[in-house]
């Protein structure tokens, strides 16, 4: 009897066993692959922020064009709109609005999937976070700067220039912007008021996307230790 209890006891533990050892096989496996799975979203995350900081240069580059004609423009009114040849550039500097081309897909893929908890490094969680919520900023600025541009500032203008258009003898900013042929002198107020308003939003959105190019320099430097790490 001692003999069977005993062997029935061997048999019992060989099986919880055996079911353990398969349980954590599989959790292991289903852990190695979501791993795998997290690395390759990194990985493409890793290229797709060097875009994202090609066009965040691109882009903070045309808001100065912004800043510096808004300065001029009103130094322009200051000085009683005295002739000036390179003020139809100034003026159409104030035209020019950008638009952050970003690719989020990876993120929100890793955000969705909830393993997000396997990125080792905590700095790296938190930076991808405040990254992708400043992006959402400064969309939210550019949104509301084309429409104070198209809606307000165009309009306006369309009442002193008899042109507006993309002249390639007159490059406004890479040839992606129109430059305006003045009619006549627009009012030194209402002009003076939108190039200060334009010139303080730009700083604003340019000092944004500075900040911007240099997250995703720590940033990939961040994934890049992550992967080093995971391998």
């Amino acid at each position: 009897m001692k003999n069977i209890l005993a062997r029935g006891g061997v048999e019992f533990v060989a099986v919880f066993l055996g079911i353990a050892l398969s349980l954590w096989v599989d959790e292991y496996q289903k852990s190695r692959e979501a791993k795998i799975l997290n690395n390759q979203i990194l990985e493409r995350l890793y290229y797709n922020l060097e875009s994202d900081s090609i066009d965040g240069i691109w882009n903070y580059k045309a808001h100065e064009k912004v800043v510096l004609g808004g300065k001029k423009v009103f130094e322009w009114c200051e000085g009683g709109q005295k002739n000036i040849d390179s003020i139809e550039f100034f003026i159409s500097y104030l035209a020019i609005v950008t638009n952050f081309i970003n690719n989020s897909e990876e993120y929100s893929a890793l955000k969705s999937s909830g393993r997000m908890e396997l990125i080792n490094d905590e700095n790296l969680v938190k930076s991808l976070h405040n990254y992708y919520t400043k992006v959402s900023h400064v969309k939210y600025l550019e949104h509301a700067a084309w429409q104070q541009v198209s809606n307000q500032f165009h309009p306006f203008m369309s009442n002193y220039s008899s042109f507006y258009d993309v002249d390639k003898d007159k490059n406004i900013y890479a040839n992606e912007f129109g430059i305006f042929r003045l009619s006549s002198n627009p009012p030194k107020e209402k002009l003076s008021n939108y190039a200060t308003r334009l010139k303080w939003e730009s700083r604003y959105i340019a000092r944004i996307y500075r900040e911007l190019v240099m997250d995703v320099r720590k940033i990939r430097k961040l994934i890049r230790k992550e992967l080093k790490y995971g391998t």
